[in-house]
């Protein structure tokens, strides 16, 4: 039986494009319900209907941290606030949910759902019943890896201070009434303070690379960037000297942060300790940064970065413009199963003759 794993990352769906209101959600990233529907389809079909066809969902598929709990957003995260949250979602994303159900209930096909840093609400054992629900079949889950046939997957948010979860303190419990999630400084600061300004200028959080965008705003919107910059900064060493019941801080913490502002880290590097460290892995596969990477290393092992299917501006030369990819790793076993060979792809669809932008 021929096999295969499609693996997907970066995905930030969130309660859908258009709100129960009628109103446009401009927090919502994730437009591409269409074209992933199509992506499953074809994975489903063909020379794929019988296949052994996995689907690895590797990190921030959902972006549960940027919907609002009855028109609030807060980082005090409970289980049943997170439920809530997830249905929000289910019912924003209508067609995305059917295409995971349908591809699901294909023979031989499964779900592996890896945890990143804006689904970690993912981790609550009642939003994984509801997103089994919703998709109809049993689906397993991973809190943050998962290696098999010498491949690693991983969305990646652990090798960076800001956003690194605790695997041995995933909740906060004293003080509190109930067990509340214990985010990363950096969700913290994507809830208070990101979201407001998404609200105005929603590409905030979509240009690529984060210092290319700060010089670029200096030149073009000096005022606006100088007062962001200021109010992020005062945010900073507010929240990361002082204590609260709802977020844990330590100076060794505060300190790799401050380092990741000057050096952004690598996950590239990352990937390269993962596979020094594991002998039996021959490729790394992660997200979390949006920008596609492909690398072979000299010993001929890799790394792959999937990427988003959300809208990026990069200001990368390489890369230089605005546009969306739907990029996707293929782990291939036809030729070795023991040595599955990797490729990263882009999804190309059907022509429409018009889409969401």
């Amino acid at each position: 039986m021929a096999k295969y794993k499609i693996v997907v990352s970066d995905l930030h769906l969130a309660r859908g494009r258009i709100l129960p209101d009628g109103s446009t959600n401009v927090l919502e990233d994730f437009v591409a319900d269409r074209p992933f529907e199509e992506f499953l389809d074809y994975y489903s079909s063909g020379s794929y209907f019988d296949a052994d066809v996995e689907l690895v969902l590797n990190g921030d598929i959902l972006n549960t941290i940027q919907v609002d709990y009855r028109g609030y957003f807060s980082p005090i995260l409970t289980e049943s606030v997170s439920l809530e949250k997830l249905r929000s979602i289910v019912r924003g994303h209508p067609r995305f949910f059917q295409a995971l159900r349908r591809f699901a209930k294909q023979p031989n096909h499964r779900i592996t759902y890896v945890v990143g840093n804006h689904d970690v609400e993912m981790v609550w054992e009642k939003t994984q019943e509801a997103f089994v629900e919703a998709v109809g079949v049993p689906v397993q889950f991973k809190n943050f890896s998962y290696a098999v046939d010498g491949v690693h997957y991983e969305h990646g948010q652990q090798h960076e201070a800001v956003n690194r979860l605790n695997p041995k303190r995933m909740f906060i419990t004293k003080g509190l009434k109930e067990p509340i999630l214990n985010l990363p400084w950096g969700s913290h600061f994507v809830i208070n303070f990101i979201i407001p300004i998404k609200q105005e200028r929603a590409v905030v959080d979509k240009v690529r690379p984060w210092k290319a965008f700060v010089r670029w705003s200096l030149m073009t919107d000096f005022f606006w960037s100088v007062k962001t910059l200021s109010r992020a900064a005062l945010y900073f060493f507010a929240t990361r000297f002082s204590k609260s019941l709802y977020r844990t801080t330590n100076l060794v913490t505060t300190m790799k942060i401050l380092k990741e502002i000057t050096v952004y880290p690598s996950l590239r590097k990352a990937a390269q300790r993962i596979l020094e460290a594991n002998p039996d892995l021959h490729t790394v596969i992660m997200g979390h940064t949006h920008m596609p990477v492909h690398v072979q290393f000299p010993d001929g092992r890799e790394y792959l970065n999937t990427g988003t299917w959300n809208e990026v501006t990069s200001l990368d030369l390489t890369s230089f413009g605005k546009g969306t990819r739907f990029t996707y790793a293929l782990v291939d076993y036809q030729k070795n199963p023991a040595r599955p060979h990797v490729y990263l792809r882009e999804w190309r669809g059907h022509w429409h003759p018009d889409t969401d932008v």
